[in-house]
């Protein structure tokens, strides 16, 4: 496949997710057949959420290709954030029951109203080594500034001194506004972690007009993360590393999909 090239799909957007947008939605079958365009070797990494309500949790892409993994962190386990594989798996009936609002969605399944999955050329790899990181996102971010980077994809093997998760548990049809941050416990649950190890994955966007596709504005990257031995994780507030391995992956191209936008309404699924 020489005429492959990074890239960075989109399937719906960040702000549109944080509008109450849970319908258009895209399926692990979907997402599967855009990756058989790509080498199988290649790696992915990105950030989305599920549109389970009140069960939403962050997924975390994972893997290549050929192999790859949605890894769903469980905001009603206990403990909090347990991960698993939704591209071949379904939650099990413990917790909240697991219900979609789109009246043709099937609910056992996962349906992504945002997923950013970032199609990594392994060539082009720059790899960095890092110690003693009071906040990685800043540091990250300055960096890849720095190298005039545009988009990327990000992934960060770390062990860590401190962390601090989210896992989305009630996003609202109505909404939700985060420019005062991950607040609100009717929306969240919360995590916090001392000395372990951690794999982030992610996405950055350079241009402040970008932003909004993957994150909010003034906010240029997002990572999601997991603890590799514990098996929980979640969405990645902030990071203080001791030491770390950091993978950026610059990607040429960037593709936005809306699925099933026929309708401007569509009909909730009554529960």
């Amino acid at each position: 496949m020489p005429d492959a090239r990074s890239t960075l799909l989109v399937y719906n957007t960040a702000d549109r997710l944080l509008r109450g947008d849970l319908f258009h939605t895209v399926t692990t079958e979907d997402v599967l057949r855009d990756l058989s365009g790509y080498p199988a070797d290649w790696p992915i990494v990105g950030v989305g959420t599920t549109n389970w309500l009140m069960r939403n949790g962050e997924v975390i892409p994972d893997g290549t290709a050929g192999k790859p993994r949605f890894l769903w962190t469980d905001p009603e386990s206990d403990p909090l954030g347990r991960i698993l594989d939704v591209c071949w798996r379904t939650p099990a009936d413990e917790g909240a029951v697991l219900v979609t609002p789109r009246v043709d969605s099937n609910d056992r399944q996962a349906n992504f109203p945002f997923l950013v999955v970032a199609v990594c050329n392994p060539e082009t790899a720059l790899i960095w080594r890092v110690n003693d990181l009071p906040n990685l996102h800043e540091w990250l971010v300055g960096q890849l500034a720095a190298n005039n980077i545009g988009v990327a994809g990000v992934q960060v093997k770390a062990r860590c001194r401190h962390v601090r998760t989210t896992d989305a548990y009630n996003v609202p049809l109505s909404g939700m506004d985060l420019s005062k941050g991950y607040v609100g416990e009717q929306h969240f649950r919360f995590g916090e972690y001392g000395d372990s190890d951690w794999i982030f994955n992610g996405a950055y966007t350079g241009n402040p007009s970008l932003h909004p596709f993957i994150s909010v504005p003034g906010v240029p990257l997002h990572l999601h993360g997991y603890r590799p031995a514990e098996e929980d994780g979640g969405h990645i507030v902030v990071a203080e590393v001791a030491e770390a391995v950091v993978t950026v992956w610059p990607l040429d191209d960037m593709f936005m999909k809306l699925h099933n936008v026929s309708k401007a309404m569509n009909p909730v699924k009554t529960v």
